[in-house]
């Protein structure tokens, strides 16, 4: 009994802690959403005033490039929570119940090692452009703060996958329990369940 309400408690902690970070995930990725909203009506903006009045927006480009960590890197952690990121897992589509978390769970240990390398990679060189003092070309603007952006990122990655591993060792333990903090992955199914519903 005492070790029935443990897990409950471990699954109701781990439930807590997903849905908060799932909110600052959900900031982070509409936030990314608005700036390549806005790159876009500046894309629009410049092509017309270079097209109309052969002026083209001083700094566009510079602008643009220092953006795009920003439109790249904010959602990471959010389309890791929802599944999104591209899969090999035609082999681990056909393993159900413990094998199939436990691969899962291996899989996601090897990503933290990979993600952790490239956190530090990252980092180092953010910090090879601040003490170099980078920056663009044209404006000149400095290019440290959109290189802190990938690190951060991926730190948040990297929180993310601790949640999903946590997740998955719990259902490896308790293979019918409802999966909590792991990506559903949509399949081909799903999207033709979705179709048959609108006809």
């Amino acid at each position: 009994m005492a070790k029935k309400m443990a897990k409950a408690g471990d699954a109701r902690a781990l439930s807590k802690m997903d849905r908060v970070y799932s909110k600052l995930e959900n900031a982070l990725n509409l936030i990314g959403a608005i700036v390549i909203f806005v790159i876009m009506l500046a894309g629009v903006a410049e092509i017309a005033s270079r097209g109309l009045f052969n002026a083209p927006i001083f700094g566009y480009i510079d602008t643009i490039e220092i953006a795009m960590s920003v439109t790249a890197f904010l959602g990471l952690a959010y389309c890791q929570r929802m599944g999104g990121h591209v899969r090999m897992d035609m082999f681990v589509k056909s393993l159900h119940g413990r094998p199939h978390w436990f691969v899962e769970a291996l899989a996601t240990i090897a990503a933290l090692f990979v993600v952790g390398v490239l956190i530090y990679s990252t980092f180092m060189h953010f910090l090879d452009a601040w003490n170099m003092g980078d920056s663009t070309i044209d404006v000149e603007l400095p290019l440290w703060p959109s290189k802190l952006l990938v690190p951060v990122c991926l730190t948040l990655l990297w929180l993310r996958l601790w949640l999903q591993l946590f997740g998955f060792v719990r259902l490896i333990g308790a293979p019918e329990a409802t999966p909590i903090a792991v990506p559903e992955v949509a399949t081909i199914d799903d999207f033709l369940d979705d179709t048959e519903e609108v006809k």
